[in-house]
């Protein structure tokens, strides 16, 4: 389905204004507080910055065919509008709402092993951010889900490229958690002339049941939507 047709854009307004609804009943059930959240409360988090080199092998294995690696604004077209500065966001995706890549995945054993370590993982992806690139202030598409960052490669000094979740400014570090809602308004930056690379995932935020069911029927849903759908089928053909 065309992103410009008028089925894709009824079907995509219709979904955002459920998506409001949906939101606004799970915000009465959310128990984290703050929209950064304290990595450590997370049990899995240790043993991916632990095993972080093992990430970053991976990573330099990909990094050998850069040319190849999509800017994420080519898999969604929506994302052009964030994207500034010289160059470009790149991502190359292992998951995507659950559905996973294979050709990608068997490049990254790895981090695959490791992904598997996050209850609830629903996206993941190495997020390359070019030199002079920066991502303006957006929101993410959906509350069930909180947001991870691993810092794999920073540029030095860290604090040349950063992250603001509301009005707090953050610095990526290598080997180190970040987790926090994405529906926060964010913007992120690298001012240096290299590039900044972390492991970027989405995980379902946790829920007493049975509002975690629905939550996990909502997230499949949005996996079925003409947006992600679109951006499934572009990253299996290549981009």
């Amino acid at each position: 389905m065309r992103n410009n047709s008028t089925l894709y854009k009824i079907i995509s307004f219709t979904g955002q204004q459920v998506i409001k609804v949906v939101e606004g009943i799970l915000s009465t059930f959310i128990r984290e507080k703050g929209a950064v959240l304290d990595p450590k409360s997370f049990y899995w988090t240790s043993g991916l910055e632990q095993n972080a080199g093992l990430i970053i092998k991976d990573l330099h294995n990909i990094l050998l065919d850069y040319s190849s690696i999509p800017n994420f604004d080519d898999l969604s077209p929506e994302q052009k509008r964030i994207v500034a500065g010289e160059k470009r966001w790149k991502s190359f995706v292992l998951y995507m709402y659950g559905k996973p890549i294979g050709n990608n995945l068997m490049r990254c054993p790895d981090t695959e092993r490791l992904l598997q370590t996050i209850p609830g993982m629903t996206s993941a992806f190495f997020s390359i951010l070019e030199p002079h690139t920066s991502i303006t202030p957006h929101r993410g598409p959906y509350k069930g889900v909180l947001r991870y960052h691993l810092g794999l490669m920073i540029p030095s000094p860290p604090d040349i490229c950063g992250i603001r979740i509301g009005s707090d400014t953050y610095h990526w570090q290598a080997g180190c958690s970040l987790i926090f809602d994405d529906t926060v308004t964010h913007e992120a930056w690298n001012n240096s002339d290299e590039i900044r690379v972390v492991l970027f995932v989405d995980f379902k935020r946790s829920y007493p049941f049975p509002v975690n069911i629905f939550n996990d029927l909502m997230i499949d849903l949005i996996r079925l939507s003409p947006f992600i759908a679109g951006i499934i089928g572009r990253i299996e053909k290549g981009g």
